[in-house]
Order: C-alpha cells, then sequence, then structure tokens
C-alpha cells in the first residue's frame, strides 16, 4: 500500500489498467476452463449414452443367441444325433435336424450356418462349414462364447463374422447323463450384433470401433478400418487423452464381457474443442477490439485530468518570492478548471496577504513601541504596591497599641490577600486555597460577630495537587453572601475535597453551607448560566447574582475541557453545595494553568 501511494498518479492509472484487463483475462480464462470442462462433461454423457444403447444392442442379440445355442445344444434330435454312432441311423436323422436348423435360422437375421459338432468328431452343418473352417477358439465347458472376428462365406460373399460356440451336455438320463458330447457353433454376421444400429449419424470426426476379444476391429462408421488392429499407445489409460499417430485424440473405452470385446470412441482434440476454440477466438477479438475503445476515453482522462495535475504539481514548487507572480492555465476536465482558478486566486491571495502582513508588522511595532511607552508612563503614575502594604501593617500596629484586637486580625487577613491575588504562580497547592478561604471567613466572622462556624475537611494527601489561584474565595464569598447573610439562626460552611470515586483522575472540591438555599427555579436559572444559556436565564431572573460562580466555572472550562467545571446542588432552606471538578495536576503540567 505504502508503495502504491509513492508511485505517480499517472503510474497508478496505468497499473489500474493493467489490473483490470489481467483481471478481466484471468475470467475469460476461467470461462474457458469451465466451458471445455463442461463440453467435456457433456461429451462424456453422450459417449455414455451412446455406448449404452449399442450395449444393449448387443446384449439383447446376445441373449437370442445364447438361446438359440441353448434350443439347439438341448434339443432331442441334436442329442441323438451326437450320441448315435450308427452312420445309418445319422442319415435318417439328417432331414429333421436340416429343418430344425433351418427354422431356427429364420428366428434371428444374420445367423450364417449352424454346426453341431460330436465328440467324435462328426458334425453336422446347415451351410456346409466344417470344424477345420472354424477352427478351435473355445476353453472348456464354454457357454456362448464369442471367437475373435472371423471371414465367413455366405451365398459366395464375404464377411465378418463371429463363431459362437456352446458346450453341449447329454441330457439323456439313459445314455451319457451329464458328459459333454460335442459343441454348437452360430456363425453370426457381425453387423448384427448392433442391430442396425446407424453409426453414420454420430457426430462428424468422431470414429466409433467396435472391438473383438483380439482388440481387432469388426464393426466402425469408418469402413477402411474395419478388420485392422486397435491398439492404445503403451502407458495410456483406456478414457482420457491419449495421441495417436502424433495427434492428441480423446478416447472413450467401454468394455463388452458378454462377447468379449470393447466400444471405443475417438475423437481429435481439434474437432473436440472446435467450438470453444472457435469462441475463445471470438473472444480474444471481442477483447482486443474492447481494449482498442477503451483506450480513447483511457488517453483522454489522462489528458483531461493527470496532465493538469502534473502541470499543477511543477506550478506549486514555488522556491522564490517572484515565483507567486506565476499563473497558471489548465485546460482539460471541469474540476481541473476550477482547480487552476482557485489555485491563481489562492496567489493572489497570498500575494495580497504577504503584502497585508508587511504592513501590517510595521504597524504593529510602532503600536507596540507606543503601549511600552503608555505602559511605562502608567506605571510611573501608579501607587507603589508596597506602600499599601506598608500602611495596612501600620493599621495593624495601632490596633495592637490600642487593644483592638479585631481590627488588627482583619487587617492582617486583608494583607494576606491582597498580596495572594497579585503575586505568584497561576497555579498553586490547594492548602493554599484553603488557607486564602479561611483568611476570607476570619474577616466575615469578624464582621458577623461569630455567626458563622468554618471548618476544612480535606486528606492530608490532597493538600499538595495544584489547582489554579484564586477559585474558592468567589464560591466561599457567594456561600456567606447568598446563603449565610439571610440566614437568620448561625451557620456553617464546609470546605472538602476528595478523588473521584468512579476512578476518574479527577479532584472533587466541595463548598457547602447550610443557609438558605436555592428554589426549583432559581436553581434552574444558575445551572442555565453554567451551561451557557446566559440570556435565557437573564430573562427568568434578571437579579440573580451569579457572576461568581460563572466566572470561576468559565474558567475552569478555559483551561481544561467542556466535562470540567461546577456542579451545584441546593434545596430551599436547606442549603447549597457547590462542587469544583479538577483534573489532578503532575508536577510538569502545574505550569500549563
Amino acid at each position: 500500500m505504502n508503495l502504491l501511494r509513492k508511485l505517480p498518479i499517472r503510474g497508478q492509472m496505468y497499473l489500474i489498467a493493467v489490473m483490470t484487463m489481467a483481471v478481466i483475462i484471468a475470467i475469460l480464462l476461467f470461462n474457458y476452463s469451465r466451458s471445455a470442462a463442461f463440453l467435456t462433461k457433456n461429451n462424456e454423457v453422450y459417449t455414455i449414452d451412446i455406448f449404452n444403447q449399442m450395449e444393449q444392442t448387443i446384449l439383447s442379440n446376445y441373449d437370442v443367441i445364447k438361446w438359440l445355442s441353448y434350443n439347439v445344444a438341448y434339443n432331442k434330435s441334436v442329442q441323438d444325433y451326437l450320441l448315435n454312432d450308427d452312420p445309418l441311423s445319422k442319415l435318417q436323422m439328417y432331414p429333421t435336424l436340416k429343418n430344425l436348423f433351418i427354422n431356427l435360422s429364420t428366428v434371428k437375421p444374420g445367423i450364417l450356418d449352424l454346426v453341431a459338432i460330436g465328440k467324435n468328431g462328426d458334425s453336422f452343418s446347415l451351410q456346409g462349414s466344417s470344424p477345420a473352417t472354424i477352427g478351435e477358439f473355445m476353453p472348456k465347458r464354454a457357454d456362448s462364447y464369442f471367437s475373435k472376428i472371423k471371414t465367413c462365406q455366405n451365398i459366395g460373399i464375404e464377411r465378418n463374422c463371429f463363431a459362437v460356440g456352446t458346450t453341449i451336455f447329454s441330457s439323456d438320463i439313459h445314455n451319457s447323463y451329464t458328459s459333454e458330447i460335442g459343441q454348437i457353433v452360430l456363425l453370426i454376421d457381425a453387423s448384427t450384433l448392433t442391430g442396425g444400429y446407424d453409426l453414420k449419424s454420430l457426430q462428424p470426426e468422431t470414429s466409433v470401433y467396435l472391438l473383438d476379444r483380439s482388440d481387432t476391429i469388426f464393426m466402425s462408421n469408418d469402413r477402411e478400418q474395419i478388420g485392422q488392429p486397435f491398439r492404445l499407445p503403451p502407458g495410456s489409460e483406456e478414457s482420457g487423452v491419449v495421441r495417436i499417430n502424433g495427434e492428441l485424440n480423446h478416447v472413450q473405452v467401454k468394455a463388452i464381457p458378454e462377447i468379449g470385446g470393447k466400444i471405443v470412441r475417438l475423437i481429435p482434440d481439434d474437432v473436440f474443442f472446435q467450438d470453444i476454440r472457435k469462441l475463445r477466438k471470438q473472444t480474444l477479438a471481442a477483447l482486443a477490439v474492447g481494449i482498442l475503445l477503451l483506450m480513447v476515453p483511457f488517453a483522454l482522462i489522462l489528458n483531461n485530468m493527470i496532465l493538469p495535475l502534473r502541470k499543477l504539481y511543477h506550478y506549486m514548487r514555488i522556491s522564490k518570492k517572484d515565483d507567486l507572480n506565476k499563473r497558471v492555465d489548465l485546460y482539460g476536465s471541469a474540476e481541473a478548471e476550477v482547480i487552476g482558478i482557485r489555485y491563481n486566486q489562492m496567489l493572489s491571495d497570498v500575494q495580497h496577504l504577504t503584502e497585508q502582513l508587511v504592513d501590517s508588522n510595521e504597524r504593529l511595532l510602532k503600536t507596540e513601541i507606543e503601549k511600552k511607552r503608555a505602559e511605562f508612563d502608567f506605571l510611573k503614575s501608579q501607587v507603589n504596591p508596597h506602600f499599601l502594604y506598608n500602611t495596612l501593617d501600620t493599621i495593624r500596629g495601632l490596633a495592637s497599641e490600642r487593644e483592638v484586637p479585631e481590627i488588627r486580625d482583619m487587617t492582617r487577613a486583608l494583607s494576606r490577600i491582597f498580596r495572594y491575588s497579585i503575586k505568584g504562580d497561576d497555579a498553586v497547592p490547594l492548602s493554599e486555597e484553603i488557607q486564602i478561604a479561611g483568611a476570607y471567613m476570619s474577616i466575615q466572622m469578624v464582621r458577623f460577630s461569630g455567626r458563622f462556624d468554618f471548618s476544612v475537611s480535606v486528606a492530608e494527601s490532597l493538600l499538595h495537587v495544584k489547582v489554579p489561584k484564586m477559585i474558592l474565595q468567589p464560591i466561599v464569598e457567594n456561600a456567606v453572601y447568598h446563603g449565610l447573610e439571610p440566614r437568620y439562626e448561625k451557620g456553617k460552611l464546609t470546605i472538602s475535597a476528595q478523588m473521584d470515586p468512579c476512578g476518574r483522575p479527577d479532584l472533587l472540591i466541595t463548598v457547602a453551607d447550610d443557609g438558605v438555599g436555592m428554589s426549583e427555579a432559581q436553581l434552574a436559572s444558575v445551572r442555565q448560566q453554567l451551561q451557557g444559556e446566559r440570556q435565557a436565564a437573564k430573562e427568568d431572573s434578571g437579579k440573580l447574582d451569579g457572576v461568581g460562580l460563572l466566572n470561576v466555572h468559565n474558567r475552569l472550562q478555559f483551561l481544561f475541557e467542556q466535562q470540567y467545571g461546577i456542579e451545584i446542588q441546593s434545596k430551599e432552606r436547606a442549603g447549597t453545595a457547590v462542587t469544583l471538578r479538577i483534573p489532578v495536576y503532575s508536577e510538569g503540567a502545574a505550569g500549563n494553568v
């Protein structure tokens, strides 16, 4: 991400374009692969459907051939012929067997001949076929066993045929019962196995081969391959993609164990993916056209956005004062033109403000000089504060000499408050604030002849906490003036402090009195003042004096944040409690008050 941010906008635009094209190409490749997989799946389903149809046809014909073999093998006339060793008797049986074989051969078209071969070598054939022409092909105890493809003569025509042999066992309980007495062999035209299935209706350039048990092709839509051996390359799977004669082909094989053969479907790779590759070429062509078409708006965007921004970038590299006189003309998008106008206006404003700043500095320097001169004259005309301190000390001395302790104590307290208010730091320990509040209360207790009691309840660990200067005295003064003074009975004022019980690092200082308190309307008005609704508060209660509270509250919020300041609770004839919330100071932060 950081590397991308360091690239120029032009580079980022090119990167986005390249990434967009990569995503589009990836999507196209994904769709192509999915389409190829879908085509392969559909082709497999189609091939399986063809195989199933051909297999059902072959199995149906196989069942008919097997039925014929059983009917011949266990026919009484055939059994008697094979068990009889008398040549004359066999000659007499010849017409019966011939009629039987003729009738059975008409049951299934494609039966070229039926041959009964005895154990002793005698045979009977409908078309004159001999055991020598058929050859040895059957295993022991064969049951409708198909030979490999053969060439048979029928009415002077050579045909591809199968010899289907079944071992004959005696069914005569009086003569060699259950003993092997011979074989029945049916010569079947190979084309009849598929029942005339039209292989020409298959997908063009697709080859289908029916193989015998020696992998010789006995039927195919490619007539030239009939009678030729079919072999897959060594190490090739029987189903999948193989290379035959240097070309890729998609092959699928299904075994037919009943005849010991196979069905093979072969599709050249070019034919298999012909439609997909055509679609890919069209997609790539459309993509190329799309890229060319997108290059036009992309170039326009670069010209309307990037070039104006680069021009602005070079103009913004101001290094000299004279560069403020330069102006830039940005032509392109509406935003770029607005930016150019605003930039030129900003340069004009900066240039104008720079000139004004120089003039203002000159005027401020002159004003500062005049101000310092006026302050100097003012200080010369002021009464020296030491004169006031000395005068208060003189009054206090006279009070002691004339034995007037009240005047002496009041003078000492007043002098202390005055000296504290004009000297020292802005942040002081809480103990000093409490001492000044005590000095103020000592003056008031003399003034009101002991009508008030004053107490402090602050833990020693909190006395060193720094607080803003002169925040307690206005609160105490307000409590005396508005709470205790109107009360006829003797009253009490208490200052307490604690850390926030909720766990926040805040100091809570409470000034509480048991004076006359405030009504709900007065309390609401004071709270409005503390919340800043001063105008509304004046309309509700114009005579309410809460200036001391408001000044302290505003000062605390100015120094700290809005959650700090004053909270007030009061009840009529029950007293008032004012709580100051102040963040606890560290030593390093004390100077920031």
